[in-house]
């Protein structure tokens, strides 16, 4: 068991007004993001219109599950994983996008909630925008869609021909929307490294409080399995399920709108890992 973790006192960064106005010529337009005249996505909010999830709960590898949570984060010690790969439409970002993650209960001062330490999606418009604004860990992998055949769901996760995540389930029976573990508040830690060499890194925790938009479609549960295969770009493989519990297919919709700083300062732009 880990030594208990201290929050380090965080700093005010952000100011809460734009320090410069740009006048005259420098006021023409400029998007949301680059490049400015044609920005790939828009501000917040960015509603999850339509997500067909596969969620299978499993039991994670205890040491690997508290490494893959960033300070100031800690992993809430003991809980479960969630493993998800889903068919989604969230606009602006992507109106078709598949998307898989992993859910990781984390605890942040007096207070728990949900933190994506892995997460992966098709298209580079939902990619960008959740590097950018959210603070989520997104990177591309190819576009596969759920396989429903009888009482049998299926995906997976696939990047450049190598499977980083592989989920199924069995459906049994329908169940009750607050039988997912899913909502309350979602943590992300967002870094932004500076260009110049010895600069330190500006670090910051945001938090969406996403519980009260959930909208359930359908839900069914049953039996479910969740592996992660390995490969050399991702480290998911090493939270190594050690067993495998509950699983629901879900149609679900929600609200992703602004986040807010709870946390910020100024750290190395590469933490080093620890002589044991």
């Amino acid at each position: 068991m880990p030594a208990e973790h201290i929050i380090p006192p965080g700093i005010k960064i952000t100011p809460d007004e734009p320090t410069y106005v740009p006048t005259g010529f420098a006021a023409r337009e400029e998007g949301w993001s680059a490049p400015f005249l044609s920005s790939p996505f828009n501000e917040p909010p960015h509603p999850m219109e339509s997500a067909k999830l596969i969620i299978v709960e499993f039991e994670p590898d205890p040491e690997a599950a508290r490494a893959a949570v960033p300070d100031p984060l800690v992993w809430e010690e003991g809980t479960k994983g969630l493993a998800i790969i889903g068919d989604n439409s969230q606009m602006p970002t992507s109106q078709v996008f598949q998307e898989g993650m992993v859910l990781l209960t984390v605890r942040f001062g007096d207070r728990t909630g949900t933190y994506v330490p892995y997460i992966w999606t098709s298209t580079d418009e939902a990619m960008i925008a959740a590097r950018e604004v959210s603070g989520r860990p997104k990177t591309i992998c190819d576009h596969n869609t759920l396989q429903i055949m009888g009482s049998q769901a299926s995906s997976v996760i696939i990047r450049r021909g190598e499977t980083l995540m592989r989920v199924s389930m069995a459906l049994e029976k329908p169940a009750p929307p607050r039988d997912i573990p899913f909502g309350g508040d979602w943590y992300s830690v967002r870094k932004i490294v500076m260009a110049e060499e010895g600069k330190p890194a500006l670090k910051q925790v945001l938090r969406n409080e996403l519980g009260g938009s959930f909208k359930s479609h359908s839900v069914w549960k049953g039996r479910g399995f969740v592996e992660f295969p390995g490969s050399g770009f991702s480290a998911v493989h090493r939270l190594n399920p050690k067993s495998t519990g509950r699983a629901w297919m879900a149609h679900l919709s929600w609200d992703l709108n602004w986040a807010k700083i709870i946390w910020e300062n100024w750290v190395p732009s590469i933490q080093p890992a620890q002589e044991r």
